[in-house]
């Protein structure tokens, strides 16, 4: 999903998921030209997330 994501967002745009230094959570950052398709993405990914740590 963060590859698939990447590719998505292209040269233009950049995609940055990593663990919080301060708090219990993974931050997921990203920019690119399309504001729309920068939100899809991160809902996509963090959705993913969510789901995982559900089934944990």
């Amino acid at each position: 999903a963060i590859e698939a994501g990447r590719n998505r967002l292209g040269k233009s745009g950049r995609l940055v998921i990593r663990p919080s230094g301060t708090e219990p959570l993974i931050r997921v950052m990203a920019e690119g030209d399309d504001p729309q398709l920068v939100e899809a993405v991160v809902n996509e990914i963090v959705g993913i997330l969510q789901e995982t740590r559900s089934a944990a």
